[in-house]
């Protein structure tokens, strides 16, 4: 929910700054403009989305309307359409990596592994992110690359801003904010687990767990190993909606 508001804060405040009226008008887009706002406002993401629709009838000119359209079917995790639609504005811009991360996160949710993997690539080597880099492994791993997998956490691990960047992970029971070298050694665990590597696997559970006590998975992954379990529990990052929000 707080990535969403904040994402509708974007939303407005662009629509502030690309729209100065300052007084009540009767034209049929400036009505629409209003309609929208007080959409955003409410948190209602269908009224919003019909307001912008009717804009861009109004007005097909207003191209920069397709990014609020993005954003808006993004905070509603409305993965097909953001996804469409920010690969349009690509294809005008391929330089905006605003678009190109929600692009590749909303290829991520819909479970287009390869396709999210080579934009979070690209992301990389224009940014040098650990953000990125995280969600690269993550989907290495999910495409039996261990070896670059490993790679990519091994460089993490070696950053030392990893242990201030927070990355979110899916629990049973909801989510958890762990440091993200916590969360490099609990992949990098469960990589040593997939190549029948038990002892590599403890022990980097074992550090995943002395960097944050609390770490659900790891927790249980280490359990299950110390039990010589070769089942690893799930791990799942939760992709972040925009670069504005990671946490650090």
């Amino acid at each position: 929910m707080k990535i969403k508001l904040v994402l509708l804060s974007l939303l407005l405040g662009m629509v502030v700054l690309n729209y100065a009226q300052t007084t009540p008008s009767s034209d049929p887009f400036d009505v629409q403009m209003r309609f929208y706002k007080s959409a955003l406002k409410n948190y209602d993401l269908q009224a919003a989305t019909v307001a912008l629709y009717t804009m861009q009838a109004l007005k097909p000119e207003r191209t920069d309307l397709n990014d609020s359209l993005a954003l808006l079917y993004f905070a509603g995790e409305r993965y097909p359409q953001a996804y469409l639609i920010g690969e349009e504005i690509l294809r005008n811009n391929t330089k905006r990596n605003d678009i190109l991360e929600l692009v590749a996160v909303s290829k991520q949710n819909l479970g287009l592994v390869k396709e999210a993997l080579a934009d979070y690539e690209k992301l990389y080597a224009d940014g040098k992110t650990l953000f990125c880099l995280y969600q690269m492994a993550t989907l290495q791993y999910q495409l039996k690359r261990y070896g670059e997998c490993v790679a990519s956490l091994d460089q993490i691990i070696g950053n030392p801003e990893s242990e201030k960047q927070k990355v979110n992970i899916r629990v049973q029971n909801g989510s958890q904010d762990v440091a993200m070298r916590a969360a490099a050694y609990n992949v990098k665990g469960i990589c040593a687990l997939e190549l029948n590597q038990s002892e590599a696997a403890k022990e980097n559970f074992t550090k995943a767990v002395q960097l944050a006590p609390e770490f659900v998975l790891a927790k249980g992954n280490l359990e299950a190993t110390s039990k010589k379990e070769t089942v690893p529990a799930k791990t799942t990052t939760t992709p972040a909606k925009t670069s504005t929000t990671q946490k650090h």
